[in-house]
């Protein structure tokens, strides 16, 4: 997905037909729950998107050591450390990340990614093609 997503973003959400929205799942328990907030923190200095993607290219990392591995992220981003190391340790998004995964839930999501394309649903990654057929019948109103 991380090859196709760029794609999408440029030819459906850039120019406004498309909203991309995140949300939230514990995949990895309390880890998630730092990860996520992190992520949340990370937005807060307009730097949600590329926290995400740095996060995943720790993947393996972030079993271990998610706190380090979440610090790395933000040091390979820009953060502003000392502003993203306040916001994680008082867990200032917590109570929305819990709020964002119980919403998915009860939508039904269990993993990732999962895509709601009008009134049809992709479970897993697909190819670019899968998307824009999806996408132009749904913004076509078909």
């Amino acid at each position: 997905m991380l090859e196709t997503e760029p794609e999408l973003i440029a030819q459906f959400v850039r120019s406004g037909r498309v909203r991309l929205i995140y949300r939230h799942l514990q995949q990895l328990g309390d880890n998630s729950e730092l990860l996520s907030v992190a992520s949340e923190c990370a937005a807060e200095q307009n730097r949600f998107w590329e926290m995400r993607l740095a996060i995943y290219e720790r993947y393996n990392q972030l079993f271990t050591d998610a706190a380090e591995g979440a610090r790395d992220a933000a040091a390979q981003v820009g953060l502003d450390l000392a502003a993203f190391d306040a916001c994680v340790a008082a867990d200032t998004y917590l109570e929305q990340v819990r709020a964002d995964y119980a919403a998915a839930t009860a939508d039904g999501i269990r993993s990732r990614p999962v895509f709601d394309i009008g009134d049809q649903r992709i479970i897993g990654a697909q190819r670019l093609s899968v998307f824009e057929e999806r996408i132009t019948t749904a913004l076509n109103g078909e």
